[in-house]
């Protein structure tokens, strides 16, 4: 039974997520109450039925609420101390809940939003600081959550001129980013490392070799290597950092583009099906139209012959009107199960049919081939079409010709086996 309430928890937040994307197109603040509506829902059912509700599903619709709180253009103080306290719930719910560390990241994440609303820049970063060492301990690590902290890290440190620390959490970024590209750059440092090693050691072993020539001349070689080498160093660096500069500005822009495409191509591969399913339901309706057209056609056709043999058979004087009732009756009855039975006929049987026959099928002929598809016995047609059991022997003798079958072939299996 709990189970069902985890699961009616989780809807409401799934509900949730749906309106989110919905005030995402519109903008229209209805949405997005709307969202908040189906978040506290959700919140609700933990106090509602105590014990039915896990602690990680509960902490997990108050963080969705905390962060869909977050998205009103102002936040009112009461909506505010609502975010505050369903995150320090979180936190304290989750000490105890095992691979809950992206709930307690969040959690410390919405209040470091907060304090920077406040313009409590250190608060701000000593909750996204506790974050990221609470994040790194996940097995295995949930690089998303990483990537929002360090990147917005980055963004605190670069806002207050830290460039170091914003170099330092940008690298970060990197890192989770692209683990390949990461690799390539160190064994890129690495290289660059060991030819300045190796250029050092050259220019040591040089002005060694040579200090027995002249002090003097030791000591500007000494000099000149020194500088070189600065300028060097210096060169190098200035290089790798723009080269470095421009390789993540390179890698954003296409995961940007990537991401995009990506969206673009799920967006009318759902189009495309779309599209498919309304073709097919509007073809399985003609269909049904088609059925039920030759159904009613053949009774129409029916009750015409009927009246017509009624209107004949009235000028008799000794006609019992009430036998032709009772018989009416008990043909209607008859022609009603075998009506909704050519309903369900295949809509390509009486094209399937032109196509075999050898000679052109009168409407006639299509009701005959119906009724013995329908598998029906000869005395039955012969009750519904008004004429001798002897009629139909012959009509069915005929059909057989048109479709050029032997004698041996029976007309009835050949007729089913034309679907």
């Amino acid at each position: 039974m709990s189970g069902h309430k985890n699961m009616l928890s989780s809807a409401y937040s799934a509900l949730a997520v749906c309106y989110a994307y919905k005030y995402e197109k519109t903008g229209d603040i209805k949405d997005l109450d709307a969202v908040i509506e189906m978040c506290q829902k959700a919140v609700a059912l933990y106090h509602r039925f105590p014990g039915h509700i896990s602690d990680y599903t509960y902490s997990l619709s108050l963080l969705n609420l905390a962060n869909y709180n977050l998205m009103y253009p102002v936040i009112k103080p009461a909506v505010r101390r609502e975010i505050e306290s369903a995150s320090n719930e979180i936190l304290q719910l989750t000490r105890q809940i095992s691979n809950s560390q992206p709930l307690q990241a969040g959690a410390l994440g919405i209040l470091s939003n907060l304090a920077m609303k406040d313009n409590n820049v250190l608060l701000s970063e000593q909750y996204l600081l506790k974050a990221e060492a609470i994040a790194v301990t996940q097995r295995p690590v949930y690089y998303y959550t990483l990537l929002n902290i360090v990147s917005d890290l980055a963004k605190l440190y670069a806002d207050q001129k830290n460039f170091r620390k914003a170099y330092e959490y940008q690298s970060k970024t990197t890192e989770y980013n692209s683990l390949l590209y990461n690799e390539n750059q160190a064994a890129t440092a690495k290289k660059l490392e060991a030819q300045y090693q190796a250029q050092k050691r050259e220019a040591e072993f040089q002005t060694l070799t040579e200090k027995t020539a002249s002090l003097k001349r030791e000591k500007l070689l000494y000099i000149g290597l020194g500088v070189i080498g600065l300028i060097g160093a210096f060169f190098m660096f200035r290089s790798y950092h723009f080269k470095l500069r421009f390789s993540l500005e390179s890698e954003k822009k296409l995961i940007t583009e990537k991401h995009e495409a990506e969206i673009q191509f799920k967006l009318e591969q759902e189009e495309k099906a779309r599209l498919k399913a309304e073709q097919e339901l509007l073809t399985l309706k003609q269909q049904q139209l088609q059925r039920e057209a030759l159904a009613n056609q053949l009774h129409l056709q029916h009750k015409n012959e009927v009246l017509q043999q009624l209107e004949n058979r009235l000028s008799d004087k000794d006609i019992n009107i009430r036998q032709v009732v009772k018989e009416e009756y008990r043909m209607d009855h008859e022609f009603e199960k075998a009506k909704f039975s050519l309903q369900e006929l295949h809509p390509d049987f009486f094209k399937n049919l032109n196509e075999r026959a050898s000679h052109k099928l009168t409407n006639l002929d299509f009701k005959y081939c119906a009724y013995l598809y329908l598998g029906m016995e000869t005395k039955q047609i012969a009750h519904l079409l008004n004429v001798e059991p002897k009629s139909v022997r012959m009509t069915k003798y005929r059909l057989k010709q048109k479709f050029n079958l032997d004698s041996e072939t029976d007309l009835t299996v050949y007729l089913k086996n034309i679907v």
